[in-house]
């Protein structure tokens, strides 16, 4: 029989990435960041970067910590100590509550860091689809289900894109349909998005069913090809990252 180490499971690890969820005014607002230092109960953070909100943190908050295991993801609260007092701008924060199990991931996810292209694609009601300029920008994490990235656009919710990107050399995803479902930051400081890929099921559901001769040639769905190579790459990736020390 296999033994878990519940300790590893359930408790935050060094250079780990983490959540951080405010809820204040009736406003959730998130955070990512990581884990710099670890004493006890008490842990010391990365500036974080707003993923979601417009609530600001400060000293004496009470936030939900949520953090990723192979399977399933987990949250405790804790209390913010300090605020970007020490000379790296770094945040304490004290565990105040036991650490729960809150979901099984549909899908998993990784970090990377990659260039890739997108476009917008407008659906006015006659003459066919409007295909924006293409934008350059960086791919932050990947799922079979989707796509996390930064840009320099502002997206409404719901709007279509089409992407491309290279996993490895040989494994390119060109002129893929996706739905934006999140697109938060600002001009100055640019715009965290996430876009979650269309496949044959739902291109009904966004009107793209009656378009396909509008579309720029090659585009497409994310069909169950393209999903076997994200898995892959996501599989491949994590076994390096195992070896590396870097994963449990």
């Amino acid at each position: 029989m296999i033994k878990h180490d519940t300790h590893q499971i359930y408790s935050l690890m060094l250079w780990e990435k983490v959540l951080i969820s405010l809820s204040k005014n009736c406003v959730k607002s998130e955070f990512i960041t990581r884990v710099q230092d670890i004493k006890k109960e008490t842990y010391c953070l990365e500036m974080p970067i707003r993923q979601s909100g417009s609530s600001m943190l400060s000293k004496g908050d009470i936030v939900d910590v949520t953090f990723n295991r192979k399977d399933s993801a987990y949250l405790f609260k804790a209390s913010i100590l300090d605020l970007f007092e020490s000379p790296n701008h770094s945040m304490s924060i004290k565990k105040i509550s036991d650490t729960e199990r809150i979901q099984r991931r549909k899908y998993v996810r990784l970090d990377i860091s990659c260039r890739m292209g997108y476009r917008l694609l407008g659906l006015p009601p006659q003459n066919g689809p409007v295909l924006g300029p293409e934008k350059i920008g960086t791919l932050l994490n990947i799922s079979a289900g989707g796509v996390l990235f930064e840009g320099d656009l502002k997206i409404k919710s719901d709007s279509v894109i089409i992407m491309s990107f290279s996993l490895k050399e040989n494994d390119t995803l060109d002129n893929v349909l996706a739905v934006v479902k999140r697109c938060e930051g600002s001009r100055s400081e640019g715009y965290i998005i996430g876009a979650e890929f269309i496949t044959k099921e739902n291109l009904k559901e966004y009107g793209l069913d009656d378009l396909s001769e509008f579309l720029p040639q090659g585009t497409g769905t994310f069909d169950e090809n393209l999903q076997k190579i994200v898995v892959q790459f996501i599989y491949d990736e994590q076994i390096k990252l195992r070896k590396k020390g870097l994963l449990t």
